[in-house]
């Protein structure tokens, strides 16, 4: 009986295995599709930049940038945000009542003074209570808002949504450092859409190992740290393979919390972001797209694949373990709330494709690597493996995983989506991440993956831990 359980788990495994690389090669075609488009459709940036600017009918930014015990990054990141280059936009800091000093720092960094305001609550969130803006004409674009704790992101971004008066917002984190052709790049895909454009998405990477002069990224490096560098070649794969293929056949999988413009009323019109959601920003989305959907409205969802936002993401193991647990219960959250739209083609190509890949391939396989680790130690014990196809196997997936690392690196050469300070040693970083990424680190990502959903099953109570910053490097 065992050894039939055995053969089939094995048969089980391969075909899973083929199917997943079987998508990945679909992904990657997807996206090199989208560059060939790009280079066709879309000019280049100082062009972008000059027939926006001159055209009337550009359309006015709101960015939303929630922030809680920011203090080491506070300063910085606002005159970060500053620096964008866009004829009309306005920032919106929403200060969720820290307990350090991040809100004196601003008053008192941007000469901040209470005005009145009356908002209106078109989503819900906790109290605000008070506006403040600069009596400053050089700040005269930011405006802070200072709320009661709602404990998690998407309260502050519903306060920010509250009081942004423009068609479009960008949602952002407050750390973060954005590059100042962003909104142009973002804003243009919405302008030349033939129907309305609800969200774009733009390619985030790691700040960490950057060097950051007046509020930019003025020298971009790959990470020197074993963590950052892991996440930095991941969130390459996710960008520029993943959303950006899904974007062919407008069934973009979520638009990150960490850079991403909306439609205001369409997300007003969905009920905003849900404080209780530990993914506000896929729950977002797919509310969204149900909300077009069920009213017969078309609409479009887009990926700019280059680099638009920089993030400074954990440099230890026990920060990556708190996100990771996070978006691991956000992933099976999605699941549960938002069943009746996966493998449902009514919600077009992400009910009928991108949600049943993502069940499929990233929901189920922390659980099937698990037992398969564990399966593997009882065979490995009962003397039950067969330890020459198990190399092959194994060295078949590690080569494809690695190949993947290189059509990443090309796909980023090919169209200079991040301006590398040395492309050689930073792509020969890559590459070596690639290499150890296996061992190193994707272990650790299924043990996260699985806490994550066994603290949703368990019903544990969740509550939102920002990343402790340390701060990026700035240019003497």
């Amino acid at each position: 009986m065992w050894l039939k359980i055995y053969y089939i788990f094995s048969y089980i495994i391969f075909l899973y295995s083929l199917t997943i690389m079987a998508s990945y090669l679909w992904l990657v075609i997807q996206s090199c599709r989208s560059q060939k488009k790009e280079a066709v459709d879309i000019p280049d940036d100082m062009s972008i930049k000059y027939l926006l600017q001159a055209s009337p009918l550009t359309p006015a930014v709101s960015i939303i940038a929630p922030a809680y015990n920011e203090e080491v990054t506070i300063i910085d990141n606002v005159y970060s945000l500053m620096q964008i280059d866009y004829p009309n936009y306005e920032i919106i800091v929403v200060n969720d009542e820290s307990t350090d000093r991040t809100m004196e720092l601003l008053i008192n960094e941007f000469s901040l003074v209470e005005i009145p305001y009356d908002v209106a609550m078109r989503v819900p969130c906790k109290p605000i209570k008070r506006v403040l803006k600069s009596i400053e004409d050089r700040f005269s674009n930011l405006v802070v808002v200072d709320k009661e704790h709602g404990g998690r992101k998407s309260d502050g971004s519903n306060a920010g949504i509250n009081v942004c008066s423009n068609k479009y917002f960008v949602c952002t984190d407050v750390d973060c450092i954005v590059e100042p052709m962003a909104l142009y790049r973002m804003m243009w895909l919405v302008v030349n859409s033939h129907v309305p454009m609800i969200g774009v998405s733009a390619t985030m990477l790691m700040s960490n190992g950057c060097v950051v002069e007046d509020g930019r990224v003025a020298v971009a490096n790959v990470p020197n740290s074993p963590l950052p560098m892991f996440q930095q070649l991941e969130y390459m794969r996710s960008f520029l393979i993943g959303k950006l293929g899904w974007s062919t056949i407008n069934a973009l999988p979520n638009i990150s919390g960490g850079f991403g413009l909306f439609d205001t009323d369409v997300v007003v019109k969905s009920g905003g972001y849900d404080s209780n959601s530990m993914a506000e920003d896929v729950d977002l989305l797919l509310r969204m797209v149900t909300y077009m959907k069920n009213n017969g409205m078309d609409f479009r969802l887009a990926q700019v694949p280059q680099v638009c936002c920089w993030t400074e993401g954990p440099t230890t193991l026990r920060a990556l373990f708190r996100q990771r647990v996070r978006w691991a219960r956000g992933l099976f959250e999605i699941v549960s709330n938002h069943r009746k739209v996966f493998f449902n083609p009514h919600y077009g190509p992400i009910g009928a494709f991108t949600l049943p890949y993502i069940f499929t391939f990233e929901f189920i396989a922390p659980v099937l690597e698990l037992t398969g680790f564990l399966f593997m130690i009882w065979l490995t014990l009962t003397g039950g493996v067969n330890w020459d196809t198990a190399f092959i196997i194994f060295g078949m997936i590690y080569l494809f995983t690695v190949l993947m690392a290189f059509f990443v690196i090309y796909f980023d050469y090919s169209i200079k989506a991040v301006p590398w300070h040395n492309t050689t040693r930073s792509y020969l970083k890559l590459l070596l991440a690639a290499l150890f990424e296996p061992f190193l680190y994707h272990p650790f990502i299924t043990y996260f993956s699985n806490v994550g959903y066994w603290r949703f099953i368990a019903n544990t109570r969740a509550v939102w831990q920002p990343i402790k910053r340390r701060g990026v490097r700035k240019k003497a």
